[in-house]
């Protein structure tokens, strides 16, 4: 998956790089790193090369001024657009200055958060002795307190911010571990319910909004959110690969077979194709098949939801015959075990009742398929919530 909207390709001028040693083993990792890049790029060539992840949000900045395509680190000479319409070029030291900068607050947000866990500490056994309550020591900086302030009372700081301080606890996560475990817990435990409100509310906007009908968008986000799919499920299964291959084209670059996802069975090992079309997508036919404006009307399903489970089985019947010599082993999935299909399409919500009972009635006579609508998926988001959010012996 591409790092950046536009940028494709990141160039670093530097007069003093010798061709002819230009890589070396990593002292942490032992992998092959390249050498005499600056700090805050990323060295590793299995990692991708390319700026250090805490450092993005530049590139991200840049992007919202321009679309050129290349981008040149250099270290003298002009900065700016290059007139062949496709590189801008940047300084080092605007960019070591940012780094710096980065690097600076992301260090006082851990000591921030080292602070107002240590205060929380105190305050959760000072009941046992009489004990004062303490408030977290605020410093003297301006944006120590203000991030102080963020971590004790949850306002205050903006949005990159809230990215600094999300940084700072994660790597302040092994130390706080030692230190006070059952607050890490709680805080872990908060911070994942916090982000399912946020997936949730994110998922129920998107029915309905602009991303109804966006494919890209809704692959997108179970590729993100991963362990939705996990949920959709009553076993316990994997997501191995995204946009997989179950049949490759012939000489003519036609006849793939392309899952949106192809997960397995970890128990079993038993695959489990999995297609994802949009909440927009119409699940059965407007017009009556028989008993027009009747209780008795059946319908049958619109070629939208008929075709999406046409295509995923005939992706489950490539499974045996072709994926074996594509993959012919690993240790998660075993293509002759009879693979499973699954189809997320259309919402329930949108159905009369006789589109719903004739819905119901083709869903169940599938076979080794698994039809499930949009607004199935959010109630069963919502029940994991419940679930989580729910008091230990709450009923």
């Amino acid at each position: 998956m591409p790092q950046f909207r536009y940028v494709t390709e990141i160039q670093v001028e530097d007069s003093e790089w010798d061709p002819s040693s230009h890589s070396q083993e990593h002292t942490q990792y032992n992998l092959l790193a390249a050498k005499g890049l600056p700090r805050g790029f990323n060295t590793i060539y299995d990692f991708g090369l390319g700026i250090g992840k805490q450092f993005r949000s530049f590139v991200d900045s840049l992007e919202e001024h321009t679309t050129r395509s290349i981008l040149r680190f250099v270290g003298d000479g002009d900065e700016g657009l290059d007139e062949d319409g496709l590189t801008l070029r940047v300084k080092f030291s605007r960019f070591s200055e940012y780094r710096a900068a980065v690097d600076l607050y992301r260090d006082r947000g851990w000591t921030v958060v080292r602070r107002v866990i240590e205060a929380e500490t105190h305050n959760a056994i000072a009941p046992l002795f009489d004990l004062p309550e303490a408030e977290p020591i605020r410093g003297r900086h301006p944006m120590v307190k203000l991030l102080t302030e963020e971590v004790a009372t949850g306002h205050v700081m903006n949005v990159t911010d809230r990215e600094l301080l999300a940084d700072a606890v994660t790597n302040a996560a092994p130390v706080l571990a030692g230190e006070a475990p059952e607050r890490l817990v709680k805080l872990r435990d908060d911070i994942e319910l916090v982000s399912l409100d946020a997936l949730i509310s994110q998922f129920e906007r998107d029915l309905s909004g602009r991303f109804a009908s966006n494919e890209g968008h809704w692959q997108g986000f179970f590729n993100r959110n991963r362990f939705a799919l996990q949920l959709l499920f009553a076993a316990p299964v994997s997501v191995e690969w995204q946009q997989a291959h179950v049949r490759s084209s012939d000489a003519t670059g036609s006849g793939a077979r392309i899952a949106d996802f192809l997960c397995a069975n970890v128990v079993t090992k038993t695959v489990l194709l999995v297609e994802i079309k949009t909440p927009g997508a119409t699940l059965m036919a407007a017009q009556a098949y028989r008993g027009q404006g009747t209780e008795a009307a059946v319908h049958v399903p619109h070629k939208e939801l008929a075709g999406a489970v046409a295509q995923v089985q005939s992706q489950m019947s490539s499974i045996s015959q072709h994926f074996p010599q594509m993959i012919p082993s690993t240790s998660t999935v075993d293509p002759w075990n009879q693979p499973q299909g699954a189809v997320i399409v259309g919402r329930v919500s949108t159905l009369t009742s006789e589109q719903r009972e004739s819905f119901l009635r083709y869903r169940d006579g599938l076979a080794d398929v698994t039809v499930l609508a949009y607004d199935e998926v959010l109630e069963r988001l919502k029940g994991l919530r419940e679930m989580l959010g729910a008091s230990p012996g709450s009923p």
